[in-house]
């Protein structure tokens, strides 16, 4: 069983704010599965990872972007790093970060079906990663690569999703 960290999972929550009802769903689900309100979750708790991938689709349900919400909240993951325990100083290029995100997967999930990263490809304005998700929507790390670029300052990098959880990163 793998596990992800509460942040992430409050996330979610927070972005569904723009959808009362859903996030009152995702509330009343939570509490059942937690027994506790999501913003009550444990930021550095541990939590398996089937409510993190409940919690994404109850998201793209009730967002008018659909599947692509799921993009939208990995966008918002490094963000969420940073504010809450913060990114080493010497982390400034896209080819630093995809290494560090690399070493955080880890340290934010745990469990038997956590499978770590795998850098197939790593030069400069191109990086090519296997990365599998323990239990939730693989999309999410097309946001998080993107989210990563534009905490670089790169708006026109591109993530794609070349088959069998494994992308190309290009800016």
């Amino acid at each position: 069983m793998a596990e992800v960290k509460g942040k992430f999972i409050t996330l979610g929550c927070h972005l569904m704010s723009a959808y009362p009802a859903a996030q009152a769903g995702a509330n009343d689900y939570l509490k059942k599965e937690t027994g506790t309100e999501w913003n009550g979750l444990e930021q550095e708790g541990w939590y398996n990872t089937r409510i993190f991938n409940t919690v994404m689709e109850l998201y793209a349900k009730s967002s008018i972007a659909g599947e692509s919400a799921i993009v939208t909240l990995g966008r918002k993951v490094y963000p969420t790093i940073k504010k809450t325990v913060g990114i080493p100083e010497h982390i400034k290029t896209p080819l630093d970060f995809i290494h560090y995100e690399a070493e955080g997967f880890l340290q934010n999930h745990r469990g038997d079906d956590v499978v770590p990263r795998k850098i197939i490809k790593d030069v400069d304005r191109e990086v090519i990663v296997h990365a599998p998700a323990p239990g939730y929507n693989v999309r999410l790390y097309e946001g998080v690569f993107i989210g990563i670029l534009e905490m670089c300052g790169i708006k026109s990098g591109k993530v794609e999703n070349i088959g069998n959880s494994t992308f190309a990163i290009t800016w």
